[in-house]
């Protein structure tokens, strides 16, 4: 006689019809294995194709980890130097003053000063009257180099400067009498003489050299600013 056989419960084994109604609920801990379980799926699969996404990711991670706030500030700084050390070249570069060009063969009109200054430094001898004389010659070519040098070093009137020329040594200390020649361009000789070569421009050029170099007050041809003279152009 055969007995008859009641239908398994393929879902938990149990014998019967599956009946959703009696299944047993899912545990709340079981849901989340699963929902991540699925997310970790997704993102392998999805997220990360070939492993590059994740190696660019690793990278970043240990970049992240090793540079310091202050390694990147620094850094900062230094391209900002170099940014203002580069645009300071560049604009050096570019930049050039017209006014330093011209032509010097141009300046053939003369223009002369006269006058005097005091070295009262210096003992007067009677070999300094004579100019031939050695102690002459020493000391005249001392203070022409001397003039000159700080007429050709003026922004303003370098250009124009030819010599200065002791022409003159006198007792009372010692008075040096000298005469200073400066060339001109023909087509500026109006300007020139009435502005930047004007007796009042030529005087002060030298005596702010002396007022500047008064610490040298102890030098044997060391020249008193106070007794400077400049009496006037000649043509």
């Amino acid at each position: 006689m055969d007995i008859p056989l009641k239908p398994l419960n393929h879902r938990n084994g149990s014998e019967g019809p599956f009946d959703p109604a009696h299944e047993p609920a899912a545990g709340n801990g079981d849901a989340l294995l699963s929902g991540r379980a699925a997310d970790e799926e997704m993102n392998e699969g999805t997220a990360y194709p070939n492993g590059e996404i994740s190696t660019v990711c690793r990278i970043k991670r240990e970049v992240e980890r090793n540079v310091k706030p202050w390694m990147v500030i620094v850094t900062i700084l230094v391209l900002i130097v170099a940014v203002i050390i580069l645009s300071i070249v560049v604009c050096s570069a570019l930049q050039e003053d017209v006014d330093d060009k011209f032509d010097s063969s141009l300046f053939e009109i003369p223009l002369r000063f006269n006058g005097s200054f005091q070295l009262p430094n210096m003992v007067f001898t009677e070999e300094l009257l004579i100019l031939s004389s050695n102690e002459s010659q020493t000391l005249t070519a001392e203070l022409q180099e001397k003039v000159a040098d700080l007429y050709t070093a003026s922004p303003a009137l370098g250009r124009y400067f030819s010599k200065a020329k002791i022409y003159s040594l006198r007792n009372g200390s010692i008075i040096a009498y000298y005469q200073l020649t400066f060339l001109m361009p023909e087509e500026q000789q109006d300007q020139l003489r009435n502005f930047t070569l004007s007796r009042e421009m030529v005087y002060n050029v030298f005596r702010q050299f002396l007022y500047d170099h008064e610490s040298e007050d102890s030098a044997p041809t060391y020249i008193d600013p106070l007794s400077l003279n400049m009496f006037g152009r000649l043509w």
